[in-house]
């Protein structure tokens, strides 16, 4: 699949943004200006780029939740300074600062409150796409990410088979760390690759190299293609966690040696090395991206710090998490 050059460097525009986006909550965190238990996605940036440049090249439309660490993904749906201040707890959000990172949703944009435990998120989505596809929806789809823990959960086989039976309009999509809060994937499954267990619902499964964005647009452009098509299909990327868990995580359960050279590694300076050598990038374009992303971002969270905290009555409002009448919308 091809490319042009002012896709690349979109997708580099991406990829910078992902890391900005992550540094600026590492820091905001112990700054004291966000609240609460963040999954900082620094080094899976290639991860969201490649899924967003898939989303923005297609006319299909997803309905997804993304997996905790795509928070530009997230981002994307909702609008950027929406995101932000949902993240400061702040009334301008997009849930009015009560959904915190990880229950963000929009359902007009596309973005599913997340199920309260991981592993039922494919379930969940499972259940949407039937619902697309009984409705007569065409090129709608859902978005099923999961990380490599989610993925041994018993309800992910009872959604795959339902998905399966009933040919549903659904894309899973394994984000693989490798580490599953402090779980390593070789100590909770014994496959190489995670998007084998496809096979077991007759559905194609595929496993590309996460720290390449354009890999990942790739397979996530064609896992869409057949899902729009109510072929379910599993897409896998391999990608490494750099931080915790959380922010704060001392990560006392794996060797931190990969630290004393993270540029080997980097998902950001590969993709620059890759664009330079096509002729696309620049040192002088690289510092451009760098600030101007850097300035969205960090004019967000001032935006987001001077409006009003959701107060107590926003926050106990249990209308925003329950339907209270038969039908009702989220």
């Amino acid at each position: 699949m091809n490319f042009s050059n002012e896709e690349l460097l979109e997708m580099y525009s991406d990829i910078v943004k992902s890391r900005v986006l992550g540094e600026k909550i590492v820091e905001y965190i112990y700054s004291g200006k966000i609240a609460g238990a963040i999954h900082p996605c620094l080094g899976q940036e290639a991860v969201s780029a490649g899924i967003l440049t898939a989303f923005k090249k297609s006319d299909i439309k997803t309905f997804g939740t993304e997996t905790h660490r795509a928070q530009t993904v997230m981002a994307h749906r909702v609008g950027w300074k929406p995101f932000i201040a949902e993240l400061l707890g702040r009334t301008g959000g997009c849930n009015d600062g009560i959904s915190g990172e990880y229950h963000i949703h929009d359902l007009k944009n596309g973005q599913l409150p997340a199920a309260g435990a991981l592993g039922g998120t494919w379930a969940e989505i499972s259940g949407f796409a039937w619902a697309l596809k009984n409705d007569g929806k065409k090129r709608q789809i859902g978005f099923a990410p999961y990380g490599d823990g989610a993925i041994s959960q018993g309800a992910t086989y009872e959604a795959m088979n339902i998905a399966a039976l009933f040919q549903l309009p659904v894309l899973f999509f394994i984000e693989n760390n490798g580490i599953a809060m402090s779980t390593p994937v070789e100590k909770q499954s014994p496959l190489e690759n995670l998007a084998d267990r496809a096979a077991a619902f007759n559905m194609q499964g595929v496993t590309v190299d996460g720290d390449d964005p354009v890999a990942v647009a790739e397979a996530v452009l064609n896992g869409m293609e057949l899902a729009a098509n109510n072929e379910p299909n599993v897409v896998e990327v391999k990608t490494m966690r750099w931080e915790g868990h959380y922010v704060g995580d001392p990560q006392k359960y794996r060797d931190l040696s990969y630290k004393n050279d993270l540029d080997s590694i980097c998902p950001v300076i590969r993709f620059e090395k890759r664009l330079k050598a096509l002729g696309i990038l620049d040192d002088e374009t690289i510092k451009a991206v760098r600030e101007a992303q850097t300035k969205e971002i960090v004019d967000g969270f001032d935006e987001g710090l001077v409006q009003n905290v959701a107060t107590k009555e926003q926050v106990l409002d249990y209308s925003r998490v329950y339907s209270n009448n038969a039908g009702g919308e989220l």
